[in-house]
């Protein structure tokens, strides 16, 4: 089953607080950003939502009612027969037969259909049916099995149903008066014990909990912005994720399946829209239109964001297992996690990537940012600042260093708001393979 879903697992990126604990940090993260590959699906459209049954077979849906399917890892993908052009903004695949999907269209100019629509599929995906038609606009839906499953939308309503959607009962929310917003993600750590999550932009974020499969809720206002993922570490530990491009980042936690929750405000840019974790410990997070994404190394406590390989805006994540994990975003983007290399292959590529853990904080900055660096063998050092279209805007470091961590101050008081390269190169001493490393860095005025 499907590590976001009514799964029973028990678990499938850092904040820097000091330079020592980026260095470390750096040095355990030097490979995994490198595993990030682009694939090449047939579309442009924007794609929000992913699901994989297992390492091979997976789905991808977004923009104008694309759905797209893989049985060979990503390598191929077709595009699947939809009833509607509506925006798919929620999918739930159970198994190689059974999946969901919530197609959302507002009212426009060019069309005077608008609501929600539910597709069902019980093929895998070869023909998907429209399964229900609403006026109102549902968000979030989740299921246990081929029968019993939640619906969320608008005013913190949530539905159930036990005869896979056909009919749906309004479920009973404690107080909803107080919980009148909207619910944006739904997910269960079993049959009977689930949250689900969402809120309002610059208003509160909120988390319902069910006991009993969703026919009951009682709600909590956990944080000031909303919360749009879960993650569960076990019944009682798990973390949800969220925010705005205004405020950014925020993550709250809870060690008691939901009474208590903490929040921590991450002071990253961007709003994280899905999570998921590589290992017990390695976790991910999308952050929207920002094109970046945050990891954490340490169960969520602290967090970095660094960007995507080509600065696409992202918004779900998916773990297979430990070696396998793919986002989808923008424009089309999928990436996929391909793993770890073989041991041997390990041993020749550590050397030229170990040669320059390179990171900046802040990222965005205004006006300066530090910029960290680690070198592992004694060579001739250059660090360069390029702007977007290549140009060489500052040299900021040409000399020969030893092995060890440096880190030094960019400036940026006389530059344009944008995008800049940061790249380091290392000529090693004897006159081996330069090495070289790059970084993209936000400049917001």
């Amino acid at each position: 089953m499907n590590a976001r879903g009514f799964s029973f697992h028990m678990g499938h990126t850092c904040r820097v607080l000091s330079v020592l604990s980026l260095t470390l940090c750096l040095h355990s993260f030097a490979k995994s950003q490198d595993y990030w590959v682009i694939l090449d699906p047939p579309t442009t459209r924007d794609l929000h939502k992913v699901d994989f049954i297992d390492s091979l077979k997976g789905w991808a849906a977004g923009d104008s009612g694309i759905i797209l399917m893989t049985s060979d890892g990503g390598s191929n993908w077709s595009v699947q027969p939809v009833p509607v052009e509506f925006n798919i903004i929620d999918l739930k695949i159970l198994d190689e037969r059974f999946g969901w999907a919530i197609a959302q269209q507002y009212p426009s100019d060019t069309s005077s259909e608008y609501g929600t629509r539910i597709l069902r599929t019980t093929n895998g995906g070869t023909e998907w049916l429209q399964w229900g038609s609403f006026s109102e606009f549902w968000h979030a839906l989740e299921f246990a099995d081929s029968a019993n499953g939640v619906l969320g939308g608008d005013q913190g309503r949530l539905l159930w149903t036990s005869d896979a959607g056909v009919t749906w009962t309004e479920a009973v929310v404690d107080s909803p008066e107080f919980g009148m917003w909207p619910v944006r993600n739904i997910d269960f750590y079993s049959s009977k014990y689930g949250l689900a999550t969402g809120g309002q932009y610059d208003i509160t974020g909120q988390v319902w909990r069910t006991t009993d499969g969703g026919k009951f809720w009682t709600w909590d206002r956990v944080a000031t912005e909303p919360v749009f993922a879960t993650h569960f570490f076990d019944s009682l530990n798990i973390i949800c994720v969220g925010g705005d491009l205004d405020y950014g980042a925020g993550m709250v936690r809870t060690t008691d399946f939901g009474l208590n929750w903490v929040y921590t405000y991450l002071g990253i840019w961007g709003q994280a829209s899905g999570v998921d974790f590589r290992t017990a410990s390695e976790g991910w997070a999308p952050l929207g239109f920002a094109g970046t994404y945050m990891y954490s190394l340490d169960t969520g406590h602290t967090w970095t964001s660094i960007f995507t390989p080509d600065s696409s805006g992202v918004f779900d994540v998916v773990f297979t297992d430990s070696s396998t994990g793919y986002i989808v975003g923008t424009g089309g983007t999928i990436l996929k996690y391909v793993g770890p290399p073989t041991a041997v292959a390990e041993e020749k590529t550590l050397a030229p990537d170990g040669q320059a853990l390179l990171r900046n904080y802040p990222n965005p900055f205004n006006p300066a940012t530090t910029i960290h660096y680690r070198v592992e063998e004694k060579g001739l050092v250059r660090l360069v600042i390029y702007d977007i279209t290549g140009r060489v805007v500052r040299e900021l470091k040409r000399e020969v260093q030893d092995p060890g961590g440096y880190q030094l101050t960019f400036d940026g008081s006389e530059l344009s708001s944008g995008v800049y390269i940061c790249r380091v190169y290392i000529t090693p001493v004897g006159g081996r393979i330069l090495q070289q490393r790059s970084i993209k860095m936000l400049l917001m005025r």
